[in-house]
């Protein structure tokens, strides 16, 4: 996931680089070095992290001055306590101070480029900051550090988004993880580094995207790499998620250039049936970045044992095909029309479609049903993109706010968000909707949800809104919030005369 789309997560986060000390002993000195390294840190992240979007529209040069400005307060403070330090833990404080702030610097052009809407060429001040870093890029022993490592990824982020510049990437399903698997081989000489960081990014990928069109790069990473331990972690996730695919029917419902989309379908029985089933859609979350089917592929089993037919839906996203939430909509919108289409097929009661989702995919089940400008040009458009029922999980409601703002940095028209933005788009034809949304929620304001059920309401809609008490984001998988979560769907649905479900 690149560095804005991870904005959506950061704003809030509380600095401590005082947590990251790898010293199991301390003695009085650095007790009290630690101590006031963490007043330092709150200090600045209360400023810096409120005002993410502020700092990152200074000049580089402005922006450097600020960062340096601060990591010299830590170095001055380091310095103060050299005499009564071990010199290896001052060394290694030395390294793990450069390495923080050089990597807010190298987020800082990615960043600027979304809050400015400006891409300057170059960023000489940054790359001459943070060039001597790079020498260690081939060096085995640094793996381990993980003040290194996190700089590494933040540069070949960076990095990145050059080489997905280049025409050999276009129309590629995986085109990040394919350009990211070239960068490696640029940057990573010694065996040992390029075994460690082709694991990391080929893990990374299917833990967050899966395993589809990734069958060459595993070919090739099994036939590289020299550490038995990489290599049977990889084959044990690799067949795991290949088993994962065996019980359900995998259908394309759409074909894009060189690829497709698919919906897997769970059903407990015989296709063959005369009883007509209700179906139940699940589009996953992941800031349109990332996400895969997968996620669901458990909740789908159990609407399954209960008389369902359940839907997992893949769609285009940020992190395999470079692509913006448009064209996630307009793939939600194409899957439910094929669906509508197959019903025979499936046997399925078009007249009992509902669609869920969490945080993007809530969104997804919104925009399906309200973004109409949004068609692809290949759907059968006498079929209806919209469900009979939504259910949104910590929804997205409003794509023209701060937190979205790398939707628009390329974008020459900034307000066509509003097109996919359900907060500017509710009209009074929508199916019963139930909204659930935590209070606390860091990454979507719980007040864009209070808005977008105000709006539903005053279009005359059956709009249930279900707000979680001290709820944050992922009310949809904390123990502490999903029994809850769980038993509003459940009871939504009942009411409306849908057959028993664990309410997931």
């Amino acid at each position: 996931m690149r560095t804005c789309i991870l904005l959506l997560l950061i704003f809030g986060l509380t600095l401590s680089l005082s947590a990251q000390s790898k010293t199991p002993e301390i003695n009085t000195g650095q007790g009290d070095y630690i101590a006031k390294q963490k007043v330092l840190g709150k200090t600045f992240s209360d400023y810096f992290y409120p005002g993410y979007a502020y700092v990152h529209r200074l000049s580089e040069r402005g922006f450097v001055a600020k960062i340096d400005s601060v990591r010299n307060e830590f170095s001055k403070l380091l310095s103060s306590y050299q005499g009564v330090l071990e010199p290896a833990y001052v060394t290694a404080q030395q390294l793990e101070i450069k390495l923080y702030f050089d990597k807010l610097l190298i987020n800082y052009p990615t960043n600027h480029e979304v809050y400015t809407g400006s891409a300057p060429s170059k960023y000489p001040l940054i790359m001459k900051r943070v060039a001597g870093n790079l020498s260690g890029f081939n060096t085995p022993s640094l793996l381990s550090n993980d003040d290194f490592t996190d700089f590494v990824k933040s540069f070949l982020d960076f990095k990145v988004n050059a080489e997905l510049n280049k025409p050999v990437y276009a129309g590629l399903y995986n085109k990040r993880l394919d350009a990211m698997w070239n960068l490696l081989s640029v940057y990573f000489k010694d065996k040992k580094c390029l075994d460690f960081w082709r694991f990391n990014y080929l893990t990374g990928h299917i833990d967050r995207n899966g395993i589809k069109n990734t069958d060459s790069l595993y070919a090739v990473f099994r036939s590289t790499c020299q550490d038995t331990n990489y290599l049977n972690k990889m084959e044990t996730m690799y067949d795991g998620y290949k088993e994962g695919l065996k019980d359900h029917l995998v259908r394309e419902y759409k074909k894009l250039g060189t690829y497709g989309l698919d919906l897997h379908i769970f059903t407990s029985d015989s296709l063959n049936t005369i009883q007509k089933k209700p179906v139940i859609i699940f589009f996953h979350g992941g800031s349109w970045s990332e996400g895969q089917p997968a996620w669901h592929f458990e909740a789908c089993r159990k609407y399954a044992q209960k008389g369902w037919v359940a839907c997992a839906v893949e769609y285009r996203i940020y992190g395999n095909q470079g692509t913006l939430p448009f064209e996630a909509v307009m793939d939600a919108r194409s899957a439910i029309r094929w669906l509508r289409k197959h019903a025979q097929e499936f046997n399925i009661d078009t007249g009992r479609i509902v669609a869920t989702g969490n945080s993007a995919g809530g969104h997804l089940v919104l925009a399906s049903a309200l973004a109409k400008r949004w068609n692809e040009k290949t759907d059968d458009l006498k079929y209806s993109p919209v469900a009979n029922v939504l259910l949104v999980n910590s929804g997205v409601y409003d794509l023209t706010d701060e937190k979205t703002s790398w939707i628009r940095k390329d974008l020459k028209n900034k307000k066509l968000v509003e097109d996919i933005s359900p907060n500017y788009t509710v009209d009074s034809r929508m199916p019963p909707t139930l909204i659930i949304h935590g209070k606390e929620d860091q990454n979507v304001p719980f007040a864009s949800a209070v808005r977008f059920v105000e709006k539903m309401s005053a279009a005359g809609n059956n709009c249930q809104f279900k707000p979680i008490e001290n709820g944050g984001h992922f009310i949809f998988f904390e123990p502490k919030y999903t029994p809850q979560v769980f038993a509003y769907r459940k009871d939504f649905l009942l009411k409306l005369g849908y057959p028993d479900n664990d309410g997931e």
